[in-house]
């Protein structure tokens, strides 16, 4: 096979394009990095093939990497300015790697994909990309997409105003508020007796609803826009994420990074309150311990994988902004030793610790018995592994899980010693807002 690609000189939204040319495939995916400050692009297409795994994900990710990178001929002569490559798109559910606790879905999921289109939002330029046996195929398929692309005007309209506006039927949680409140305490007399530092203990919501999943991810997209925003379409699950944290991205050349967030503030339509409300949190004692807890879980990890030395704090308690949240967030970076790739290096890193807690072992043993279900695809990655070794997982927070009338929305926060459990849960209820006004509630 041959890696193509052929740069437009133009522009078009990629909500119109996606609802034109890809809304209907069973399979597709919509990757929205728009606002990310690292590499504001996005990537749309479709697939037919899934891969399904289990706790073997990641040797099986890997293999067909492998596979792939093995039967490219040459790579092209230009720059490719963007880091997404085709091999495989998709999630990586909490559970995976734990034998005792089985989930709704599977443990993994990925759609095999071998062409996209990649939306450069600063540069406003498109690209069509694939791996194709022959020029003549590759030309084939962008000569057919142009001619679909040229019919794209006014589909986002036209499918807003035929899909049914979200009614939010009824919500449940998983926890009720009381039961949640003492679970923040049982929590805390683990960290009292010593047996963890932290935990994120996590509840989820359970959804009725009359809402289209794509609409609902439309509509994110424009009142809370995020880093790490997609929609997935696979396997008779929709998924829907406005997700700010990045979990691991591991470039071509062997440089991994990982952004934990730990500390989330509200945000306020007063410019002067909303300065404060982002400076208290920078310098709030409590939320800087459990995010530095996170920053050397995270250095332990990447330092499993990476060449000595080469670990690096790179920042420290960093404030970023979205929509509707302030967010203090670090970010952790090594280069992989030889011999490691992407696949391993997720290996060693999942569950991400802002969603375990540290110890993370400890931690991921203690959630089990507290937590009365699986969390699934909630809290684990989702994102792509390309045929050259990269990789980009944003954390699958801030996430509905879409199937048919019925989604689930996970909610967590981290507890310390120092937890007020009211604030912990007006926190999960601030993370779950933007979510469930796009779905008319």
């Amino acid at each position: 096979m041959r890696l193509e690609i052929e740069k437009l000189r133009g522009w078009v939204n990629p909500a119109d394009v996606f609802v034109g040319m890809h809304s209907k495939d069973p399979n597709a995916f919509w990757l929205d990095r728009s606002t990310n400050q690292d590499e504001p692009v996005s990537v749309i297409g479709s697939a037919g093939s899934i891969l399904l795994a289990g706790n073997e994900a990641f040797a099986l990710a890997s293999e067909h990497i492998e596979a792939i990178n093995a039967s490219i001929e040459s790579a092209p002569e230009i720059d490719i300015p963007f880091s997404f490559r085709p091999g495989l798109i998709g999630y990586l559910g909490y559970e995976l790697g734990n034998a005792e606790k089985s989930g709704l879905h599977p443990k993994a999921q990925f759609m095999i994909v071998d062409r996209a289109m990649v939306f450069d939002h600063k540069h406003k330029t498109m690209y069509f990309i694939g791996l194709f046996e022959t020029k003549e195929e590759f030309d084939n398929w962008h000569r057919a997409a142009l001619l679909r692309l040229t019919l794209v005007g006014g589909e986002l309209g036209s499918f807003m105003q035929k899909t049914k506006a979200p009614t939010l039927v009824s919500t449940k949680l998983r926890h009720s508020k009381e039961n949640y409140l003492e679970l923040i305490q049982k929590a805390k007399e683990h960290i009292k007796t010593g047996d963890v530092f932290q935990l994120c203990l996590t509840n989820q919501i359970h959804i009725e609803h009359e809402a289209d999943a794509l609409r609902t991810f439309i509509t994110l997209c424009e009142s809370n826009p995020a880093p790490y925003g997609g929609y997935l379409k696979l396997g008779g699950v929709e998924i829907v994420s406005s997700s700010p944290e990045q979990f691991l991205k591991v470039s071509a050349s062997g440089k991994a990074s990982s952004k934990p967030i730990k500390g989330t503030r509200p945000r306020s339509q007063d410019l002067e309150e909303d300065a404060k409300i982002a400076n208290e949190l920078a310098n709030n004692e409590k939320e800087r311990a459990e995010n530095l807890m996170i920053v050397d879980l995270m250095r332990n990890d990447l330092g499993r994988v990476c060449q000595i030395d080469s670990v690096t704090v790179e920042k420290l308690f960093e404030i970023e902004s979205y929509a509707t949240v302030h967010q203090l967030v670090s970010t952790v970076t090594g280069t992989l030793k030889p011999g490691e790739s992407a696949t391993s290096a997720l290996a060693a890193c999942f569950p991400g610790g802002s969603m375990t807690g540290a110890p993370k072992i400890k931690a991921v043993e203690i959630l089990q018995s507290l937590e009365s279900g699986p969390r699934n695809i909630y809290s684990g990655a989702f994102g792509y592994l390309g045929f050259d070794g990269s990789a980009d997982f944003g954390m699958t927070i801030r996430t509905l899980v879409f199937e048919g009338t019925s989604a689930t929305l996970g909610v967590g926060g981290g507890i310390t010693i120092d937890s007020d459990p009211e604030s912990e849960f007006e926190e999960t209820m601030l993370k779950s807002k933007a979510l469930l006004e796009a779905l008319g509630g």
